[in-house]
């Protein structure tokens, strides 16, 4: 896949709507998803921040590049500025992105939830579910961590709500959805939200198992930070099992 074909993916958009984009500003802002994905927000941000990186940013890239930002300070739990950049990428999309829309609304629902209005969350959520549910089975799955992160969050929001089995629910929806290669973060998010549920309800076993596959996402995606994360479940399971 050429550079600007990968380019064309990630941002939802058909490449007859391009005249060009150049390769380092792809390669840039490709590397800072990443970043933000391993909620290395810091240097996510100071990124971003810097002037080069400013200087070359492509009008077209601009509406990623504001939600981004916004993942970076929701993630250090600064929720206005999240929501002034969401709202900046709002703005800056073409109804042919849908993937970046949901994008968008997913993480609005996000800061919602963190500021604890949860029925302004749900709105959020429903504008996702909507549009997914308008997209076809090509776009469907080139998209589908985007969607995972839809059902995640809303995992998430069913789980401050109390309502555990339908937070299971959506996290095995999600799960039959997860991408096998480089997920792993996503998926521990997803086992953390079971592990919740799972104690709630007094389900041992179900809470083991998604220790398991955490400590197993850690062990294996071969980086140090989740790795270090996720470590804690081994104790975790051993100590539950010399008790029974």
């Amino acid at each position: 896949m050429t550079v600007l074909k990968a380019l064309c993916v990630r941002l939802h958009i058909d490449i007859s709507q391009i005249a060009e984009l150049t390769t380092e500003n792809h390669v840039q802002l490709s590397y800072v998803r990443e970043l933000v994905e391993h909620m290395d927000f810091v240097k996510a941000r100071k990124i971003m921040e810097s002037t080069s990186f400013m200087h070359e940013m492509e009008e077209l890239v601009l509406p990623e590049y504001h939600l981004l930002n916004a993942i970076c300070y929701a993630g250090q739990n600064e929720c206005q500025k999240a929501m002034h950049y969401l709202h900046m990428a709002l703005s800056g999309t073409m109804h042919t992105q849908v993937g970046l829309i949901i994008e968008i609304f997913n993480e609005m629902g996000g800061v919602w939830m963190q500021l604890g209005e949860y029925d302004n969350a749900s709105d959020c959520l429903d504008r996702c579910q909507k549009l997914i549910a308008s997209i076809n089975e090509i776009k469907m799955e080139a998209m589908k961590l985007v969607i995972v992160k839809v059902y995640r969050r809303q995992a998430e929001l069913d789980l401050l709500r109390k309502e555990y089995h339908k937070a299971l629910t959506g996290v095995e929806s999600a799960m039959n959805l997860l991408p096998k290669n480089n997920a792993y973060y996503e998926l521990v998010l997803l086992q953390k939200i079971r592990m919740d549920c799972a104690e709630a309800l007094g389900l041992l076993a179900e809470q083991r198992e998604a220790q398991l596959l955490s400590y197993a996402a850690g062990l294996f995606s071969q980086d140090q930070k989740l790795e270090e994360q996720t470590r804690q479940y081994r104790s975790e399971i051993s100590i539950d099992k010399k008790s029974n």
